[in-house]
């Protein structure tokens, strides 16, 4: 913990990490590293409270996460399940989707869950870990970043904080700016995002309502009751509803306070159902994110280093895979001595995250606020044959729903001939039950490199070569798992390497522990998923083509 002694900035306590700002993202990466053996100090300059759902969708990536840091059960006992996705046009429903067609997995697809019961949950984690001490209604007002000497820490960072009581410095080996869109740390730094910030405004809203619809996600374009908008429903826990309205670019910020605005809107999609308002706000959105992520002992993530259109529900599950990607990272600079060279794993992995999420984003956008007549033009015409077209019915964009990002490879991580392609290196791992169904992948991956293989293909001086390295092994039984030896093509011999953020590192048909060892190595020297563009999907493929078409 802090050691306390005097400097320019006052008195100061030296942790080895000092996280700016206690929301998800900020939070997830306090319990990991607290779980690590890394004293953390969490400042945030306001309090824990109940105000807005703000962010409601967590999707089981996050719920993953979640799991390992000991948090995902009462979130999932608290929160509302949901698969289904309707989508209608003016006055019909032109596609209904299923989600979570893995259907081997331990977790949903996606919850939706309330921002302040996620930040209560991971507070009440946080508050048992007695590596990490948490201080609100702390604001960070001056910094001193320290530079890497011969690539390793050097110095250290100091912070000038502001508490209720008094100034006072503080002082840590890394600072992680997890403060949001209007990061402190960014400002005083005197680094910008680059991006692209949207005209079109939007109200959001909680109304509680006792008697509703089933738990699925609804959007409408063009309907008859909001001509020319759109409007997207969700179910949250405690009869609290969600509802998103497009009201074009000249909306006033003053009609989030207009609640005889705000009833009728939401009368006009729940009927004549009794409801009350709980909380409304009017927004736009921005697709920006900072050049680099890692700046020496400073680094950012979450919203800090990436903001993003809410279509999808891409920002704070985005946000908590950073946190998971760099929490093992740091851990192994601070306590095991790695280079600090691994941290740039993670500037390139999560900086291609945010590309790929802008991608995604921007398309969506241009789909729901096309920005031209020709434009709307052409999206009114997909969502006219939508009902009876598939491929427009593969077209239609009203926010493609947060899935982990896809990184390339690592040249060497695999050989041999695999017929599923993802589950290539640079793609996480997917979950899936074995030993007839009573253990699940996800269950036996913890905070160390695992090698994933069927029982019987190393001998005792090879697991004994892993073990030695710290190297976990998560051995198949054959007769009990065919599930997963079809979905992960496991013969003989072959093998997963599987990072400890829960991504495909190598792949090997005939493997060797030297594979291993050699792969992890190469990764630790900061070569990490290569930065080359990673394939489209086809469903990508499809979305770059509408969104060419929709922007002229």
């Amino acid at each position: 913990m802090p050691v306390s002694r005097k400097d320019g900035f006052g008195t100061a306590g030296v942790y080895e990490v000092a996280i700016v700002g206690a929301g998800p993202v900020g939070l997830t990466l306090a319990i990991a590293l607290a779980q690590f053996g890394v004293s953390v100090v969490l400042l945030d300059e306001g309090n824990l409270k109940k105000e807005g759902s703000r962010a409601i969708c967590f999707s089981k990536r996050s719920l993953e996460i979640f799991g390992r840091l000991g948090v995902a059960e009462p979130m999932l006992q608290k929160g509302v399940e949901w698969n289904v996705g309707r989508i209608y046009y003016r006055d019909k429903e032109i596609d209904c989707f299923t989600l979570s067609p893995e259907k081997y997995s331990k977790y949903p697809a996606f919850i939706n869950l309330q921002q302040y019961y996620v930040e209560k949950f991971l507070e009440d984690a946080a508050g048992k870990e007695k590596n990490i001490e948490i201080r609100r209604m702390h604001k960070v007002f001056g910094l001193e970043a320290a530079a890497l000497e011969n690539g390793q820490p050097g110095g250290h960072v100091k912070l000038k904080v502001l508490s209720p009581e008094s100034e006072y410095g503080l002082e840590a080996k890394f600072v992680i700016a997890c403060d949001g869109s209007k990061s402190t740390i960014r400002h005083l730094m005197g680094l910008d995002m680059q991006g692209e910030r949207f005209e079109e405004r939007f109200l959001i809203t909680d109304f509680i309502m006792e008697e509703g619809f089933p738990p699925e996600r609804r959007f409408w374009f063009d309907p008859p009751f909001a001509p020319g908008q759109s409007v997207l429903m969700h179910k949250q826990p405690d009869n609290c509803w969600r509802l998103d309205f497009k009201l074009g670019k000249s909306a006033d910020n003053a009609l989030a306070n207009d609640h005889a605005f705000i009833r009728e809107k939401i009368k006009n999609v729940v009927g004549d159902r009794p409801f009350e308002i709980a909380w409304a706000s009017i927004y736009s959105f921005s697709n920006k994110m900072l050049e680099k992520f890692v700046y020496g002992q400073v680094i950012f993530a979450g919203d800090a280093a990436h903001v993003l259109s809410p279509f999808g529900a891409r920002g704070a599950n985005s946000g908590i895979e950073d946190a998971d990607n760099l929490a093992w990272k740091l851990a192994q600079v601070i306590k095991s001595g790695a280079p600090a060279s691994l941290l740039q794993t993670y500037d390139r992995e999560r900086a291609a995250a945010a590309r790929q999420n802008i991608r995604f984003t921007n398309h969506s956008a241009a789909f729901i606020a096309p920005p031209s007549a020709g434009g709307l033009n052409i999206r009114n015409q997909i969502l006219e044959k939508a009902a009876t077209n598939t491929l427009a019915k593969k077209q239609i964009n009203c926010g493609r729903l947060s899935t982990p990002a896809v990184y390339g490879k690592i040249h060497g991580s695999e050989n041999g001939n695999w017929q599923n392609t993802a589950l290539q290196p640079g793609h996480a791992v997917k979950d899936c039950f074995f030993n007839n169904g009573h253990d699940y992948l996800i269950d036996h991956l913890d905070n160390r490199f695992t090698i994933i293989c069927l029982r019987g293909s190393l001998i005792k001086k090879n697991k004994d070569a892993l073990a030695a390295r710290d190297i976990k092994m998560v051995e198949i039984d054959g007769e009990t798992s065919p599930v997963f030896l079809d979905l992960y093509e496991l013969r003989q011999f072959a093998a997963y390497l599987v990072t400890p953020d829960l991504y495909v590192l190598g792949k090997w048909k005939n493997f060797t522990t030297q594979d291993a060892v050699t792969l992890i190595g190469r990764y630790f020297s900061g070569e990490g998923f290569s930065a080359g563009d990673v394939p489209q999907s086809e469903q990508g493929l499809i979305d770059e083509d509408v969104f060419r078409r929709i922007k002229g």
